[in-house]
């Protein structure tokens, strides 16, 4: 098999580091690879916070949903979703005044963003485990949004897409399952969805007398922290809509 394609099935998030400093070297090749990532109209409307302080590390494994692990991270990389310069771009050479219709970003300059921003992270997940460094996506950063606005300074026609915490390891978690090709991947349209193809898909974990799914949704979507991701998430999509 291909180096690069067993790289990437072979993926795990990593939850325990050890104290290993990442070099400056590796950091630098990481967001390297990050910024060549595709990028719509090659806009990168996207910015990558760099974050090595242990407080900010330690504060960010409170917010995000309490994960200790974060604080043990040697680096994180926050990637977020900036229309802000390009904003700043047009009125700085008299955009609104040309194209009176224009009034700031709008929903499709955020969903872009939110593209560039996920392209580039996964780049940068790549590059880091292709340098043997352990990842894990954090989407809880997503929540908070008062706290994470004001302790990273954001500002207007920006939001937190990931946070991807990084460091070195000594042991590799067992490969967890994923859904079986066929219940993925379709061709050329959308596939009927029956019963018994929700049967075939979720057989490893349901069967008739199981409460897999009323747990998994109770863990999950009736959550206090999926709550509170719904209600930083209207905040932050009110810049770019009216909600």
């Amino acid at each position: 098999m291909n180096e690069v394609i067993k790289q990437l099935t072979d993926h795990v998030s990593i939850r325990k580091f050890n104290d290993r400093a990442i070099s400056e070297e590796n950091v630098n090749a990481i967001l390297d690879a990050a910024m060549r990532g595709a990028t719509a109209g090659n806009m990168m409307s996207y910015s990558i916070i760099k974050i090595r302080s242990k407080d900010t590390l330690k504060k960010l494994a409170a917010s995000c949903d309490n994960q200790p692990f974060i604080a043990d991270a040697n680096l994180a990389l926050l990637f977020v979703v900036d229309n802000y310069k390009w904003h700043r771009f047009f009125e700085l050479y008299g955009i609104p005044d040309a194209f009176p219709e224009y009034k700031g970003p709008i929903i499709n300059d955020m969903i872009l963003g939110m593209q560039d921003a996920m392209i580039a992270a996964q780049n940068a997940v790549i590059a880091a485990e292709s340098l043997g460094i352990g990842t894990c996506y954090i989407g809880d950063i997503m929540e908070q949004y008062e706290f994470h606005r004001q302790l990273f300074d954001l500002p207007e026609y920006t939001m937190p897409a990931t946070l991807v915490v990084m460091g070195y390891y000594d042991k590799k978690p067992q490969r967890r399952s994923r859904f079986n090709r066929r219940f993925v991947v379709f061709d050329e349209q959308y596939k009927k969805i029956d019963d018994d193809f929700i049967r075939g898909m979720f057989s490893e974990y349901q069967d008739e007398d199981s409460d897999f799914a009323k747990k998994f949704y109770k863990r999950k979507m009736d959550a206090a922290f999926f709550a509170e991701m719904r209600r930083s998430l209207q905040l932050y999509l009110a810049q770019w809509m009216d909600l």
